[in-house]
This record gives structure tokens, C-alpha cells and sequence, in this order.
């Protein structure tokens, strides 16, 4: 029986970026958004604010190294990286290849370039477009996601090679694992991956380990991935609950997005959607197709206030002794069926309420948690 490892999900948006400045305003990070959420209804945890108010700046080396010592020592086995790789003609963004463009890239370059900073790692592309639909703005397009063409494809390989063939990356098989977010959106995923896997082939890996996310968007096939991760709590929001459950969720979404534009005008809204906390995570410990290539999400907890206001989406009732709870549950099951991973969202989503790191209301009760769980199941 192994036991599975259990990785974060890892956001690198905590430092100052020319375009976050020109999209969102001067000196934008995720901090920003953090600050400027209220509550809004009695009872409700907003703003979130970390322990000490250490609004980190993950430009700097020393930021990254206190996270993945604090990490390490609480028993998070890796990090999952997102990664914002597009083939556009924006001028936003380090270019990449000869039309490629990155975004919020210094933190893994960091990592990349600093051997001490002795963490295990992978990437997670999230390839997605990025729009103006914060704070209750219209979705403008800020950084439209397209994917070239074979060249351009081997460009961005040559770029994440020197990550590959690093020594603290996560592989499995000699493959590098590489998380995909919307493979829905990239018609030609197919090809993609086929050259990836040649081009892995002829340096010296079996291929590319490619885990493909599950949600609302992506159905439940696996080719031509080598294992698909159930995003969560989406997966669960998606296809976790009752058809009725669902329905009423659309409704309710949906209408209060129409009223929240007259409403939030004058101040006021109603909730997008809020949900039990118990709910969810009964759904996913309950699943009893988790293995070697159905990899499960889990969650700390989830409130996107900071991001979307009144139309956020909010998970009512969460603890750290509730999250405890159930992620022994899944651990143990995970345990029985031979699945490598558990991963986690997320080490640091702060304005989505998705984080383990300490805040001022639970300190480090969360990652607690993680540390009970891996030292009672040696």
C-alpha cells in the first residue's frame, strides 16, 4: 500500500507586473483584490488577511524560500506551478520563442535558477484567456489564449525542457508530469501532445506525463492524456451534486448576475451561489474511482468574494478541523488504491479563499491538519 504524496496547487501573482498595472491599476497584485474584500453577510470571513499581514513579494527569492520551507515542514510534498503560456500578438508579456508570450513567469524562473530553493515541483498550464471580468467589469479581453502551430509548440517545450531535466521536478515513469487546465480549448491537443512526447523522446525522457483537469468543462475520457485531475471544488459544483442541485445552482448564478448589474451600482447584491461546506467534501470523499490515473482534488476551503464581489461563489462552514477530517478520509482511501497524488487547491489562491498558508483568524491550523494526517498514517 503507498501512500499518496500530497501537492498545492501554486499561484505566482504576488508581485508587480507592467500590464496587471495597466489592466487592474498601479502596482496591482492578488494582495490588491485581497485587501479590498467586505464581507457581505453576517458572519462572513472577509477580508482574508495573512498572519502578521505578509504580503509577500514572490519577486524576491527570499519570499519563495520561506514558503517552501513552511511547506516542507507541515508535509506538502510538492508544488504544481501555474504556468501562462499563450501565442499571440499582445504586447503584454516576456516574450517567448519567436511569437509566444509568458506571463507572470519570475517566480518560477527564480525557482528555476536557484537550485537551494529544494522543493519538488511541476508545471500547470493554465491555458485560459485572460479577461476584464473582476469586479464586476465587463469581459473585455485582455490576453486572448491561442496555441500556433507546430513551431511555436516546440519553442515553448525548449523553454520548459531546463525545468524537465531539473532534479527537483515531478516525474513519474521518467516522464515530467504537465498539468493541462482547458485541453476543451485547445483543438489541436492531439498534436500538441504527440510532439511534446517526441520531443521529450529525444531528450532522453519515455515522454511527458500529461494530467489532463477535470471540471465543469472537460468530460471524463483520458485520451490522450496519461491520468486526469478532478479540479476541485468545480468538479464537484459541476457533476458532484443532484441534477436538481445543479439546476437550482444555474438559476441562481445566472439571475444574480442580472440583478448584481443594477445592484452593485448602488452598493448592494445578493450572493452568486453559496453551498455547505460538508456538502462538497462528502461528494468527493464518497467517489470510489480514485487510482493511478484519476487523481483527486481537495480544498481548504473556497470564497472568491475578493474577486468577484457580489456574483462570487462561496462554500459556507469551513474549518480547519472539518478540512482535517475529510482529507485524513481521502488520504486513507487514496492509500487503499494505490493513487500517487492528492493535490490540493491551494497553497496560496488567497483571493479565492483557497489557500493553506497561515492567516490571522486560523494561523496554522490548516497545514496542522496536513501535519496530523501525515505523521498518524506512517
Amino acid at each position: 500500500m503507498n501512500k499518496p504524496e500530497i501537492l498545492a496547487l501554486y499561484l505566482p501573482q504576488y508581485y508587480e507586473t507592467d500590464y496587471n498595472s495597466e489592466w487592474w491599476g498601479k502596482g496591482y497584485t492578488e494582495w490588491t483584490a485581497c485587501k479590498q474584500a467586505r464581507p457581505l453577510f453576517k458572519g462572513h470571513y472577509q477580508p482574508r488577511i495573512p498572519q502578521e499581514e505578509s504580503y509577500y513579494n514572490l519577486s524576491e527569492k527570499a519570499a519563495i524560500m520561506s514558503q517552501v520551507e513552511l511547506a516542507k515542514k507541515y508535509g506538502i510534498d510538492g508544488f504544481v506551478i501555474y504556468q501562462y503560456y499563450s501565442v499571440n500578438d499582445n504586447k503584454y508579456g516576456d516574450k517567448n520563442g519567436k511569437h509566444g508570450r509568458m506571463l507572470l513567469n519570475k517566480p518560477t524562473e527564480i525557482i528555476r535558477d536557484h537550485k537551494d530553493i529544494d522543493f519538488p515541483f511541476c508545471l500547470y498550464w493554465a491555458n485560459h484567456d485572460w479577461r476584464k471580468m473582476w469586479f464586476g467589469q465587463d469581459p473585455q479581453m485582455l490576453w486572448p489564449q491561442q496555441y500556433g502551430d507546430e513551431q511555436d509548440w516546440e519553442e515553448f517545450f525548449q523553454y520548459n525542457l531546463p525545468y524537465f531535466q531539473d532534479k527537483r521536478y515531478i516525474t513519474i515513469d521518467n516522464k515530467p508530469v504537465y498539468f493541462i487546465f482547458a485541453s476543451w480549448h485547445f483543438k489541436k491537443i492531439e498534436q500538441f501532445v504527440e510532439c511534446w512526447n517526441r520531443l521529450a523522446k529525444q531528450n532522453g525522457f519515455d515522454g511527458v506525463f500529461f494530467i489532463k483537469t477535470e471540471d465543469a468543462h472537460n468530460d471524463d475520457t483520458i485520451e490522450p492524456f496519461n491520468a486526469v485531475y478532478r479540479r476541485e471544488p468545480f468538479y464537484t459544483f459541476a457533476k458532484g451534486f443532484t441534477r436538481m442541485d445543479f439546476v437550482r445552482r444555474i438559476v441562481r448564478t445566472r439571475g444574480s448576475k442580472l440583478l448584481n448589474k443594477l445592484l452593485t451600482k448602488m452598493g448592494k447584491g445578493i450572493i452568486g451561489y453559496t453551498c455547505g461546506y460538508d456538502k462538497a467534501w462528502n461528494s468527493i470523499v464518497n467517489r470510489d474511482d480514485y487510482s493511478g490515473v484519476i487523481l483527486p482534488g481537495a480544498f481548504a476551503d473556497w470564497d472568491n468574494t475578493a474577486r468577484k464581489q457580489y456574483n462570487a461563489q462561496i462554500l459556507t462552514g469551513a474549518s480547519p478541523e472539518k478540512f482535517g477530517m475529510y482529507l485524513e478520509q481521502l488520504y486513507i482511501k487514496c492509500s487503499n488504491h494505490n493513487v500517487p497524488y492528492i493535490i490540493i487547491n491551494a497553497w496560496n489562491e488567497w483571493a479565492e479563499g483557497a489557500y493553506l498558508e497561515p492567516d490571522q483568524k486560523y494561523g496554522y491550523s490548516y497545514l496542522n491538519e496536513i501535519f496530523k494526517i501525515k505523521n498518524s498514517q506512517q
